[in-house]
């Protein structure tokens, strides 16, 4: 009885000593731990302004896993501070794992991962953070191991923009011409607290088209959405282009629909012969594509053109930062391009496309 009794304290202190393991963030492998930091200097994901690197303040999540099992193993918070990585105020003590290969998630905006092992594998990214994320396969040896080199940050969502420009054949018969909204339907909705971030696929989750409560309407506007540009000087037009691009999820092939509502004041010529401004009025243009994808890491441009009698709807894919190339090899874009006839755009206008 008493033998029995041993065995089982023994085996009690030896469950309380793995649980300190686990909770101390070190490896779920048996043997001993090691303390483990990484280097900033491949995380270097570049802005849609062309900045690149990671300012100081900016906080990331590093998380350690199973290659083989993909469970998770230890997880640390961060804090960019001086172009190198310190431990955040959360957490006190390094990462520890034992000997063997892992596959490092680095993630931005920092993630609450819920569990360890199987139940580590999701994370949360709210509408329209640019996140970013890369994996780094790396070895822990029995030593500590300092300044694994992570390789750079993806970005994980996609962007989109609009610009929308008048170009009648006639340079005084515009007085004004301005996007008042841009309704985007079939976008990719997030619901507060949703798992949507996988881990380490390191990709957000893109749902079927046909997926329930998943998709909705995205509106651009405001006083501030635009810079309306007039062409006056340099020929006729009025040029709205979006002054921020949209950052969206990525979406699987599915419709995509932008109802585009601009205001437009024409110049009429008075029985004195003088010209004065008009009402304003409102025209809405109904584009409606089908099968548009989103892809992560990509700016989609949408440019529209309206002409005295047709409107003409390009779609440009680009890279998520305009490169200049001067190869001959060109610059990887790709637009798609459609146009219909109107009557000179006096009355809404309904667009149909496909791609």
């Amino acid at each position: 009885m008493k033998g029995e009794f041993y065995i089982g304290l023994l085996t009690l202190l030896l469950l309380l000593a793995g649980c300190d393991k686990v909770d101390a963030g070190r490896g779920e492998n048996d043997g001993e731990a090691w303390p483990v930091s990484f280097m900033l200097a491949g995380v270097t994901p570049t802005r849609a302004d062309g900045a690149t690197g990671v300012a100081d303040g900016t906080e990331l999540t590093i998380a350690a896993y199973d290659p083989n099992s993909h469970n998770l193993v230890a997880a640390r918070n961060y804090k960019v501070a001086s172009g190198s990585l310190t431990l955040d105020e959360t957490d006190s003590e390094a990462m520890y794992l034992s000997v063997g290969t892992y596959d490092f998630c680095a993630m931005t905006p920092r993630q609450v991962l819920t569990g360890t092992g199987k139940d580590g594998k999701h994370g949360h990214i709210q509408q329209g953070v640019d996140a970013l994320g890369a994996v780094t396969r790396a070895q822990v040896e029995a030593a500590a191991t300092t300044a694994i080199q992570l390789n750079n940050l993806d970005h994980l969502a996609s962007q989109i923009r609009f610009t929308v420009q008048v170009v009648p054949q006639k340079v005084d018969s515009i007085a004004s011409f301005a996007v008042r909204s841009i309704g985007i339907d079939g976008m990719v909705l997030a619901a507060e607290g949703e798992e949507n971030y996988l881990l380490p696929d390191n990709k957000l989750v893109i749902p079927a088209a046909d997926a329930a409560g998943k998709f909705g309407t995205l509106t651009i506007g405001g006083t501030d959405a635009f810079t309306i540009e007039s062409q006056v000087d340099k020929g006729p037009g009025y040029i709205n282009t979006q002054k921020t691009p949209l950052v969206v999820f990525p979406k699987a092939e599915s419709t995509f629909k932008a109802v585009i509502t601009v205001a437009v004041k024409k110049k009429l010529k008075q029985e004195d012969g003088t010209i004065a401004d008009g009402e304003e009025e409102t025209i809405t243009l109904n584009a409606k594509i089908n099968r548009l994808a989103f892809d992560p890491g990509k700016r989609y441009n949408f440019e529209v053109n309206y002409g005295w009698d047709y409107v003409r709807f390009d779609i440009t894919v680009a890279p998520w930062t305009t490169v200049t190339d001067n190869s001959t090899t060109g610059s990887g874009e790709q637009t798609v391009s459609h146009t219909i006839k109107i009557n000179q755009w006096d009355d809404d206008i309904d667009l149909d496309m496909t791609i």
